[in-house]
């Protein structure tokens, strides 16, 4: 998931006291609202900021009418959505008036078209701590065909649901690769026993996961262009910052502010304060970690968030560190850990952060240190430059397809000759059903975490960071998983990237498939073991 929307809040620093229409106006009183930003004749908004008299706001995109259209909604309860408003759409006999994210306070979200209430209705999917609900939805509940996970069990119930009640056959799949079916009324089995899934049922199961899975990627595909759309009101944003400053002394101060509560967020995470994902927006979560973290620190609570924040998490961050790889330290040092990290230009390689977490100095197999560029602990990416510049790197391709031969290397268990293996895309969510991770089948150890997973054209489609915990599934369901493995989807990676105005290669549209010796080889020559001193 693309997290790049920011919270632009537009103070008088960025547009002149003009109150009429049309052009940038400060503050506008319109019906319902104060608003800042571009409007027409008519008093009718184009783009800005609304703040609303009950405490809610809403930043994006108008309607020809005036309405609010693609956009960030919060929510006096500091909820959000991401999402575009006063459409009229219907879904299987559904109707709905919204589509987008919804954030909750508590860092649960559901995706999914909305009512006026902005219920969920039509298709969507509820994620919360433990698990999701995905599949038809009427005022929040599941109702028509739908999956419950619960990561507790390990388990995706499959069903057809009145009121998020199971009532039909239900398909249960385990995590351990079991797979039982039982009739169901009201939540009840009302089989004595469970039978294996199967024949019939096998292909009943397979055309619920197909229209799941239709459904979801056309809801996200709607999401994507929401994004897109946000994307452009940041242009605009600084466009309009560019156009202030060269005729005014006035600051960039909406911009700016948005850029300061990502980096809060991110120095924050680092530190351990949870306040879900670092995504510019200073909704409660973000408040009460910050207060949090001044209350921890004896400094005045109620401030800004500005740079003076900025540098006393820095200053926080530095001391817990022990991870200070630009500076001399002493060689008495052990290896405490290895990973495998990938080049995607002739300097700069990718890994993952738990690679190098709390490391006092990094290296390669030949002993070079390896420096830090950048860290980003909540989505588990970091950036390491080399001194040593590598002649074959890796291009960028596009996110992993459900079923594509996928090919992983590695360094395992700190051997110091890759491992190379290959195998399938088994799902396009992650862990506790995060849409910025997918889940593959090729084989990977301790050691493989930072590795490149490529297709069959050698491209990146994602970085290897984590396999399922065996043992814990043995001892809770008494039979081993086989090939549960999780990677990072490349947006994470290529955004992490052009923020810090990395050069990498993306691959080209068309491009003939390799053998996989000519991967192997690829991989062989692009990919390094990292040393972690400690």
């Amino acid at each position: 998931m693309k997290i790049r929307i920011l919270l632009f809040l537009i103070s008088f620093n960025l547009f002149s006291q003009n109150t009429d229409c049309p052009g940038y106006v400060f503050d506008k009183q319109l019906e319902e609202y104060k608003f800042t930003g571009q409007c027409t004749e008519g008093d009718l908004p184009v783009w800005g900021v609304a703040n609303y008299d009950n405490g809610a706001s809403f930043q994006g995109f108008f309607n020809s009418e005036g309405s609010i259209s693609k956009g960030i909604l919060t929510l006096t309860s500091g909820a959000y959505i991401i999402g575009e408003f006063n459409i009229s759409g219907e879904f299987l006999g559904s109707k709905y008036s919204a589509v987008g994210r919804f954030v909750f306070s508590d860092g649960g979200y559901a995706e999914s078209y909305f009512d006026d209430n902005l219920l969920t209705v039509g298709f969507g999917i509820i994620s919360y701590d433990g698990g999701y609900h995905m599949g038809m939805f009427s005022d929040d509940l599941l109702n028509g065909v739908g999956v419950k996970r619960n990561d507790t069990q390990g388990a995706s119930h499959f069903s057809t649901w009145i009121n998020s009640k199971a009532n039909g056959i239900v398909y249960s799949e385990y995590d351990d690769g079991q797979s039982i079916q039982n009739q169901y009324i009201n939540d009840e089995a009302i089989g004595a026993n469970s039978i294996p899934i199967e024949g019939v049922a096998d292909d009943q199961l397979a055309e619920i996961k197909k229209f799941l899975n239709l459904n979801y990627a056309e809801l996200m595909e709607k999401i994507s262009n929401i994004e897109s759309a946000m994307d452009d009101f940041i242009v605009l944003i600084d466009e309009a910052d560019a156009q202030i400053e060269a005729t005014t002394t006035r600051s960039k101060f909406a911009s700016k502010r948005s850029l300061i509560v990502k980096s809060a967020q991110e120095l924050l995470t680092v530190l351990g304060y949870k306040l879900g994902k670092a995504d510019g927006i200073l909704g409660p979560l973000t408040i009460s970690a910050i207060e949090a973290f001044r209350q921890d620190q004896d400094l005045l609570t109620g401030l800004p968030v500005d740079e003076k924040l900025l540098v006393e998490l820095q200053k926080q961050v530095r001391k817990e560190s022990n991870a200070e790889n630009n500076n001399p330290v002493s060689r008495e040092l052990s290896i405490g850990g290895t990973g495998t990290g990938f080049f995607i230009n002739e300097e700069i390689l990718v890994t993952n952060a738990h690679v190098i977490n709390d490391c006092a100095y990094l290296t390669n197999s030949q002993n070079n240190n390896l420096n830090i560029v950048t860290v980003d602990k909540l989505n588990d990416i970091a950036l390491l430059k080399s001194p040593v510049l590598s002649k074959n790197y890796i291009h960028l391709d596009n996110d992993p397809e459900l079923g594509e031969l996928v090919y992983v290397a590695g360094f395992p268990y700190s051997f110091d000759t890759l491992n190379f293996t290959n195998g399938a895309v088994s799902a396009l969510v992650g862990l506790e059903k995060n849409i910025t991770q997918f889940q593959f089948t090729a084989p990977i150890q301790p050691g493989n975490s930072g590795g490149p997973i490529l297709n069959n054209s050698g491209n990146l489609i994602g970085v290897a960071f984590a396999r399922i915990d065996d043992m814990s599934i043995y001892e809770n369901t008494g039979s081993l998983p086989q090939n549960i493995n999780y990677g990072i989807k490349l947006d994470l990676i290529r955004d992490t990237l052009i923020e810090y105005d990395i050069l990498y290669s993306q691959a080209r549209r068309f491009q003939a498939k390799l053998s996989q010796e000519d991967i192997a080889q690829l991989a062989k020559d692009s990919t390094i073991l990292i040393n972690c001193f400690k």
